[in-house]
């Protein structure tokens, strides 16, 4: 392997993986003794199945860093991801391996552990740096990587796991930018114009139940969230509050300079905004998990809407200022999100799930993007005097093979719908859904394209003025359906791809989409044009295809 001189083998960058918080001496010492920092963390599911098997049977995840090392392509010329395991820098026992195909644990807590210290957060992400700054280059250098390559291609994929994605963000905006190059000559490959643009040394960030916005312990009053959130940490007790989380992702730039205020309306970066970091937001995938009831007693004092730990609206990243006015970001300011029903951690937990591999491992390797919207939506049911409507619009998404939800919103169990009322439908032209993507290379065949299915439904809620919820119809579902679409190859097309679609209640009566002039394929969500008039919905569904992959960074 090392007279071959290989080269980095886009998009297949080196796989860095940065584990979460380790609240107590006794779960550093646990991480400390584990070879992957968690990430080989495996899951045993129960699987539906016929009667005479007794309806259920195990279904056994190995995790996603195995799964990065042993997948199989049976429709794709390449046969498979070919990562290495670069535990002990034993990258060279994958002879058949181009070396920059490997994986990599971020083990900062090792010196805390051995030196019996608390190390702050930028302590962490300046070793994460010289992690990718240094070692895994040189290392990859001397497995035989053309050093030419490694100046000019090298880049890593960045998965982290809660408190990681703060450690990564604070990489992206303090540590890289504010790089002091020291290092011996002999030991500089990749540049230092590389080193302090992140754009040109990240090729993709994921976070999963990461605090973006830091941890809202809704259930028990500030006061004395204060004081757990102190004794969680003795040494660096503010890791995940406000003052704290604007030092080490450098976010103190206020409106008005002049002012003494440090307000929170008074600082031009929200807390899950990657500032004036280089680093385009959508490069970055966030995974939200939504299983609170399965978490550990934490949950209590969490409350529900999050992971158990992390709130949902708190597990995302934006780019940029606030907003000129109101809290909403423009969607071109968001990062890719997935909403998945796992919880922060456990045998249930969000990083040892089939629903996070999936998502991930298109989101690295796909090469097709769709965004998914419902456009024009009208609401037809009749509206009673003295009552006030709302409705919770709710969407899942699954791909074949799968067997899972990539994306959930659900109020139940999920606690999640897109929430609207009636009145201000008629303003919503746009509802957006979901932007998912596809990789080619998992067809289970190649004689056939890549098939998956959305599930909608509308749930009408009404309310009486100045009393509870009305108790005789806390809630009716007005629309529900599922759209199976697919997906193939096709040089022909400006996407390199033609789709087809069925609904559900028209089984196997597949039509052809055609594309408007915005390059959107539109689909009426009444089927049949005769009875639209008396339906409770109208509208239409709107899937956005664009290219995906290496391309767009």
């Amino acid at each position: 392997m090392k007279d071959s001189f290989k080269k980095i083998d886009p998009p297949y960058y080196p796989i860095v993986y940065v584990r979460g918080y380790a609240m107590r001496r006794a779960d550093v010492e646990e991480t400390f003794n584990d070879s992957y920092y968690g990430f080989a963390t495996s899951a045993v599911y129960k699987k539906q199945t016929q009667a005479d098997n007794g309806y259920l049977t195990p279904d056994l995840f190995e995790g996603q860093l195995i799964r990065f090392m042993k997948s199989r392509f049976e429709s794709s010329d390449e046969k498979k991801y070919g990562y290495a395991d670069a535990v002990n820098c034993r990258t060279e026992d994958f002879d058949e391996s181009n070396p920059s195909r490997s994986i990599w644990i971020s083990r900062f807590y090792d010196v805390d552990y051995i030196q019996d210290k608390v190390r702050s957060i930028e302590n962490h992400a300046l070793e994460l740096t010289d992690l990718i700054v240094n070692k895994i280059p040189l290392q990859l250098l001397a497995l035989g990587m053309s050093r030419e390559s490694l100046e000019k291609d090298y880049k890593v994929i960045l998965i982290t796991h809660s408190m990681g994605g703060l450690v990564c963000r604070t990489l992206l905006q303090n540590t890289l930018p504010n790089y002091i190059d020291n290092r011996a000559p002999d030991d500089i490959i990749v540049p230092l114009s590389r080193i302090t643009d992140p754009a040109k040394l990240i090729h993709r960030l994921v976070t999963i139940g990461s605090p973006h916005k830091g941890i809202d312990m809704g259930n028990i009053p500030d006061i004395v969230e204060e004081a757990i959130v102190s004794s969680l940490n003795p040494y660096d007790s503010s890791i995940f509050r406000p003052k704290r989380m604007r030092e080490y992702l450098q976010l103190d730039d206020l409106k008005n300079p002049q002012s003494e205020s440090r307000n929170e309306d008074n600082y031009k970066y929200d807390l899950h905004s990657l500032g004036k970091s280089t680093f385009p937001v959508k490069n970055c995938l966030c995974v939200i998990g939504s299983d609170y009831g399965a978490y550990s007693a934490i949950k209590h004092v969490t409350g529900s809407f999050s992971d158990g730990l992390v709130k949902q609206d708190r597990a995302y990243i934006v780019s940029g200022e606030k907003p000129v006015s109101g809290t909403q970001y423009d969607e071109n300011n968001v990062a890719f999100y997935a909403n998945v029903h796992r919880a922060h951690s456990g045998y249930r937990g969000i990083v040892n799930s089939y629903e996070t591999f999936e998502n991930i491992q298109r989101f690295l390797f796909g090469d097709l993007g769709v965004r998914i919207a419902l456009r024009d939506i009208k609401i037809q049911t009749p509206e009673l005097q003295g009552l006030e409507y709302f409705y919770d619009f709710e969407f899942a998404l699954t791909i074949r093979g799968t067997g899972v939800y990539l994306h959930q919103r659900k109020q139940d169990p999920c606690e999640n719908a897109i929430r609207i009322r009636r009145k201000e439908i008629p303003d919503q032209k746009d509802i957006f859904l979901h932007t998912g993507f596809l990789n080619s290379k998992l067809r289970q065949s190649k004689n056939e394209g890549s098939f998956f299915i959305m599930k909608f439904s509308v749930l009408e809620y009404s309310v009486k003025k100045g009393l509870l919820w009305d108790t005789q119809y806390p809630s009716r579902t007005i629309y529900s359906e599922s759209l199976e679409i697919e997906v193939v190859a096709d040089a022909t097309s400006p996407y390199d791809y033609v789709a087809r679609y069925s609904w559900q209640s028209d089984i196997d009566k597949w039509k052809d989409f055609a594309a408007d002039e915005d390059g959107n394929f539109v689909i009426p969500l009444t089927t049949n044009a005769a009875v639209q008039d008396m339906s409770s919905l109208v509208g239409n569904i709107v899937l956005k295809p664009f290219k995906w992959g290496e391309q767009t960074t």
